[in-house]
């Protein structure tokens, strides 16, 4: 048996009737919890964010002229800062906000998810057929593996589990 065929059958399994009626009562029955998110606490966050980016950018960069950094990196860049140096702030500015968002994606991303949580039609959430439900899936993947793997994880999970009429129990 090769390892595709593993992978079918593993998926294709029928669950247990004690668990399809626990993922079942989960899914239908429990209380929705809509988490304590709005957009105006994103619209907080996201300000902030920039703003410390751009005190962070500011200060950096005003040291990097002041001690004459790009003088001992190159000569080009030296040049390039004298005649551009509004153009190297903005371009400077762009990728510290670039690299300090890197390290808040994974936060974004579950903050993301507890706002279509927070907003969502109860229609909607009830849709999923499994235990925990694909965006309660998404942030554990997510909090478990980091962002892209529990991006993909969650992917998966969503157009290619989350499909049939058996209750099932998933963890990541």
């Amino acid at each position: 048996m090769n390892k595709h065929t593993k992978k079918k059958l593993v998926m294709t399994e029928f669950p247990s009737r004690q668990e399809q009626e626990e993922a079942e009562y989960y899914v239908l029955k429990r209380p929705l919890r809509r988490p304590d998110t709005d957009i105006k606490k994103a619209v907080k966050y996201v300000s902030v964010y920039t703003a410390l980016s751009l005190v962070f950018s500011a200060v950096s960069l005003y040291l990097l002229y002041r001690y004459e950094i790009f003088a001992y990196i190159s000569e080009s860049l030296a040049e390039f800062s004298a005649a551009h140096p509004v153009l190297l702030g903005v371009l400077y500015f762009m990728g510290v906000f670039c690299i300090v968002g890197i390290f808040c994606l994974k936060s974004a991303a579950i903050g993301v998810i507890k706002l279509y949580q927070h907003y969502a039609p109860e229609d909607v959430r009830r849709r999923c057929l499994l235990k925990p439900t694909c965006s309660e899936y998404a942030i554990l993947a997510i909090q478990k593996y980091g962002l892209l793997i529990g991006i993909y994880k969650s992917y998966i999970r969503l157009f290619k589990k989350c499909r049939g009429n058996v209750y099932r129990i998933d963890y990541p």
